[in-house]
């Protein structure tokens, strides 16, 4: 069976995936797949077992080519978990599989939170100014908040500081340094607690 997860609130995504998938997956970065490697996945034993298997594939739809090959592979015996961001929904591939009911699909959005909405920006404001002050903030609102809306909430703050100071440096270094962060937390696994990478963020506001 195939699971597909996906939407803006990966954290959401995240945990669907690893409380079906239970202990003992297999996690594969699709940065570094062929489609010639797909049918092994889908399809393949392990060497140590004839068993159906436990996957957890991330990205695959950053090439589009790999993630249109999904819909070959429906009647896979393995549990396998596709764990992705934004899906353009004017992909023909996403639209069949929506119509499929041989694949588990479900798309987590944020819950729009306006309180939470604004302490994200706050945080990212005092940053700048009193990175202290901040962190000591972020700290205290992580056991409530979700670190991937608290991130994007970040970069559209940094976004809308570069276009009204596009010459400043210091406004392109943090875009920069957030979108490494991104990539961070998608590819590593800092997936696990993100919020080292924002907490990191945040003291070396300093340098910048």
């Amino acid at each position: 069976m195939i699971h597909l997860f996906y939407g803006e609130d990966r954290l959401k995504s995240e945990k669907d995936a690893k409380k079906l998938l239970g202990e003992g997956y297999e996690v594969i970065d699709a940065r570094d797949l062929e489609i010639e490697s797909l049918p092994t996945i889908f399809l393949g034993t392990s060497l140590f077992s004839t068993d159906a298997r436990k996957i957890m594939i991330k990205g695959l739809s950053e090439n589009k080519a790999l993630f249109d090959e999904v819909e070959k592979y429906l009647d896979t015996p393995h549990e396998i978990v596709i764990l992705e961001d934004k899906i353009p929904g004017t992909w023909t591939s996403l639209k069949n599989l929506k119509k499929s009911d041989k694949i588990d699909l479900k798309e987590n959005k944020f819950e729009i939170d306006e309180s939470k909405r604004w302490l994200s920006f706050n945080i990212f404001s005092d940053a700048l100014k009193n990175p202290e002050k901040a962190l000591k903030t972020l700290r205290e609102n992580e056991e409530t908040e979700d670190p991937y809306a608290m991130l994007g909430a970040w970069t559209s703050s940094a976004l809308k500081n570069l276009k009204q100071s596009p010459n400043n440096p210091k406004n392109k270094r943090v875009l920069k340094e957030l979108a490494q962060i991104d990539i961070l937390i998608k590819t590593t696994k800092y997936s696990e607690n993100p919020w080292l990478l924002l907490e990191s963020f945040i003291l070396r506001l300093k340098s910048f």
